[in-house]
């Protein structure tokens, strides 16, 4: 029998075999905004969210210069450029959008179950097959010949309606996700500006905050120095830039790995390191930090492109506390104008240093990394349901689809 694994009762025929180009069609009508008097909402491909169906926003058509596809409440609209991105959307309202964007509308099966079909790896699959190296796009003509199945009517209903409930599920899990981290910055803002402040724990007021060089209250490092690209695949542990560049916080089971000789004179971190990269494509996104706050026992290094630093003392600096700073909107302008470049910006170590920050005392250090740390967990855990429901929705699409 031609049919999935995971099925709902009440269906038992085979699908229907049949080509692509002969179920989904990929022709849509053209608006020219210096000819049309009609303005619609215009989606450009960065518009469409890689991998969620969600649509990140508008512009005007009539701003546009360019001739755009028309499109409408049926249709099923598909990044073809790079299209490994896996771009989709399915809007609830007509509009225009890109030439860059396919709209796909269907011959013979449910718009809803469309949308689900364009989201399986077998349509990715198909996408693959490209013309353009540079500016890969996938190409209709050899997708068009390829072969799809599907149900009868009422079983794409079924289907398209079930998978749309998970997708309800994962948008109301990624808007708990975005509410929490919203909520985090707006904390971390009100708490490292001096609108909020917390109490003693005998009820008194914390005294005010003092304001200190980095170079009076710890010390910098470098990371690897002298390593070629045969040196990186296996030896000691060591932090990557990436690492350092998308959290707060060290992962000790994601690092990589170098060969360090006996008679290297390498720096090597401890509990405790703070980490900023040093460069990057963009000026807001050089030192970026991260800290590595939990115990190890083995030699672990720092990648060339970041550096340490290193707090004096505990009692002075509470690399919890260090580490949401660091990362906040109050510290991140007081060093974007320090990027140098054009092409590429970096940060002069010596300029680091010399930056002012201001800093409460260690007890009020604490109530405040312990209040950001709780926040943190909230989100860990609507991250982790986030990436769980996502991960069933990819093993129901792999289960319902043949």
């Amino acid at each position: 029998m031609v049919a999935p694994k995971l099925r709902f009762d009440g269906f038992d025929s085979d699908w229907t075999l049949d080509s692509i180009g002969a179920v989904i069609s990929n022709k849509s009508k053209k608006y020219d905004p210096e000819k049309s008097e009609i303005d619609f909402p215009c989606i450009e491909l960065e518009h469409l969210s890689q991998q969620t169906g969600e649509i990140l926003g508008t512009v005007s058509a009539k701003d546009q210069k360019s001739i755009k596809n028309v499109f409408d409440e049926n249709s099923v609209l598909f990044g073809k450029l790079r299209p490994y991105l896996r771009k989709f959307a399915k809007p609830e309202f007509q509009g225009v959008c890109s030439s860059e964007i396919w709209v796909l509308t269907s011959k013979k099966m449910q718009p809803n179950f469309l949308f689900q079909y364009v989201q399986t790896d077998g349509f990715s699959e198909l996408t693959q097959i490209q013309a353009g190296s540079k500016m890969p796009r996938a190409d209709w003509g050899s997708i068009s010949n390829g072969e799809i199945l599907f149900p009868i009517f009422e079983e794409q209903t079924k289907i398209a309606s079930f998978l749309s409930a998970v997708d309800e599920k994962i948008s109301q899990l990624t808007q708990k996700h975005q509410l929490l981290s919203q909520y985090k910055q707006g904390m971390m803002q009100k708490l490292f500006s001096q609108q909020i402040r917390f109490k003693a724990n005998d009820g008194n007021e914390f005294g005010a905050w003092e304001s200190k060089k980095l170079n009076e209250i710890g010390q910098s490092f470098n990371g690897l120095v002298g390593k070629s690209k045969e040196d990186f695949g296996e030896g000691e542990a060591y932090i990557t830039y990436k690492q350092i560049f998308d959290h707060r916080k060290i992962n000790l089971n994601n690092v990589n790995f170098v060969n360090i000789q006996p008679n290297d004179t390498q720096n090597m971190v401890k509990k405790g390191d703070l980490f900023f990269t040093t460069s990057s494509e963009t000026a807001d996104e050089v030192a970026y930090c991260s800290a590595i706050l939990d115990d190890f026992e083995f030699p672990l290094y720092l990648n060339s492109f970041c550096f340490g630093y290193r707090p004096n003392s505990a009692n002075i600096l509470n690399s919890v506390y260090a580490s949401f700073y660091f990362r906040s909107e109050i510290f991140r302008n007081k060093i974007n104008h320090l990027a140098q470049g054009s092409t590429r910006f970096n940060i002069s170590k010596t300029a680091f240093m010399n930056v002012v920050i201001h800093l409460p005392m260690l007890e009020e250090q604490t109530k405040i990394a312990n209040f950001l740390s709780a926040i943190d967990q909230k989100i860990d855990v609507a991250s982790e349901q986030l990436e769980q429901a996502k991960l069933w929705k990819k093993g129901l699409l792999q289960q319902m689809f043949v």
